[in-house]
C-alpha cells in the first residue's frame, strides 16, 4: 500500500497562495514518508471549491518545488488533443525525474467545448485510441514525442471510470485503475475486482482518492469533517455525484476518524485489492492546523504499518 496526498486547489481563491500553502504541506508529508502528490482538473463555467484547469501546468510548477512523485487524478482527455498530450506529458516526466503517473478520465462533452476542441467520437473508441497513441509516441527507438519521457514507454497510466468497460480498459491498455473520490467503497471494490480479474496475474495498481480528517478522538474527527469538508463534499452531494455499485449513493467518508480507524480502513482496502490511496487533507476551508494534524497522525501512527507491505501475484499488498 502506498499513501500520497491529493491537493485541493480551488478556483474560488487566488492560485499562487494556495500552491504555496500546498508546497508547505507536501514538505511535511514527505518528512513523514508519504510518497506522492496528486492534482485533479476541471473546466468549470463558474468558480468551484476544488480543481483547476490544466493539471499538467500545475504539476509542472510543483515539479520544481517538491521531490515527491507526481500524479494527475485525473486529467480529462476531452480537454486535449492526443498528440499534444503526448508531448506535454513526456516533458513533465522529464521535469519530475521520471516520477510521473498519468491518471486519465474522459470528462463530459462540455469539457471539449470549454477547452475549444471538437467533440470526440464514441467515448470508448476515443479513449482506446488515445491510450494507443500515447504508448506509440513514447516507445520505439525514435519516439514521436521529443524530448521523450525518462523511461521508454512513458509514465505509468491509470484509467478511471465507473462502468465495467473502464476496468477492462485499465487492465488491458493501461497500468492501473483510478477510483475517484465520489466512488463509494462498494463501487471501488467492484472495479478493483474486475481490474485484477483482467490482469491475468500481472502486477498493477488500483488507486483512489479519499477525503481525510484524523484526530485522536473519533467524535472530534467527525465534527471537524462535517465543519470543514462541507464545501467540497457538498459539491458532489448537490449534483448527485456520489456513486455506488448500483448507482446514486449516500456520501461516504471512510478516512475520517482516529488513527486506528484509518488503519482498519486501509487494511480493508488492501484486502479488496486497492494498492494506493491519496488523502485529501486540505479542501477549501480546512484550517492549516487541521490538515497538519491529520498528516502528523497518519504519518506517525498509520503509515509505518504499511511501509513493509509487498505485492503478491494477484496484485494485492500483504503485510
Amino acid at each position: 500500500m502506498r499513501l500520497g496526498v491529493a491537493l485541493d486547489l480551488s478556483s474560488q481563491e487566488p492560485v499562487r497562495p494556495q500552491v504555496d500553502r500546498a508546497v508547505t504541506l507536501l514538505a511535511r508529508a514527505e518528512r513523514h514518508g508519504f510518497d506522492s502528490a496528486w492534482v485533479g482538473e476541471s473546466y468549470h463555467a463558474a468558480a468551484q471549491p476544488f480543481h483547476l484547469p490544466s493539471v499538467l501546468m500545475v504539476l509542472g510548477h510543483l515539479a520544481g518545488r517538491t521531490s515527491l512523485a507526481l500524479g494527475s487524478a485525473v486529467l480529462l482527455l476531452r480537454a486535449y488533443s492526443p498528440e499534444k498530450l503526448a508531448y506535454e506529458a513526456a516533458l513533465l516526466d522529464q521535469l519530475c525525474g521520471g516520477k510521473l503517473t498519468l491518471g486519465l478520465g474522459l470528462g463530459g462533452p462540455e469539457v471539449a467545448h470549454r477547452a475549444g476542441l471538437p467533440a470526440s467520437g464514441p467515448a470508448g473508441a476515443a479513449f482506446d485510441a488515445t491510450l494507443k497513441l500515447l504508448r506509440d509516441a513514447w516507445s520505439g527507438d525514435a519516439p514521436a514525442a521529443v524530448p521523450p519521457p525518462v523511461r521508454r514507454g512513458g509514465p505509468r497510466i491509470l484509467v478511471g471510470g465507473k462502468v465495467a468497460a473502464a476496468a477492462r480498459r485499465a487492465a488491458t491498455l493501461a497500468d492501473g485503475f483510478y477510483g475517484a473520490t465520489n466512488y463509494c467503497d462498494d463501487l471501488l471494490f467492484q472495479q478493483a475486482a474486475a481490474y485484477w480479474s483482467g490482469r491475468g496475474g500481472a502486477a498493477g495498481t488500483v488507486a483512489t482518492t479519499r477525503f481525510c480528517v484524523v484526530h485522536e478522538d473519533a467524535a472530534t474527527a467527525r465534527e471537524l469533517a462535517a465543519r470543514h469538508l462541507k464545501a467540497a463534499t457538498g459539491y458532489y452531494t448537490e449534483r448527485g455525484l456520489w456513486t455506488g455499485a448500483n448507482g446514486p449513493a449516500e456520501p461516504e467518508l471512510p478516512m475520517v476518524g482516529t488513527p486506528d480507524e484509518i488503519d482498519a480502513t486501509i487494511d480493508r482496502y488492501v484486502r479488496a485489492g486497492v494498492t494506493s490511496v491519496q488523502l485529501r487533507v486540505a479542501p477549501l476551508g480546512t484550517p492549516p492546523e487541521v490538515a497538519r494534524h491529520t498528516l502528523d497522525l497518519v504519518g506517525r501512527h498509520v503509515l509505518p504499518h504499511w511501509h513493509d507491505t509487498i505485492t503478491s501475484s494477484d496484485g494485492k499488498d500483504r503485510r
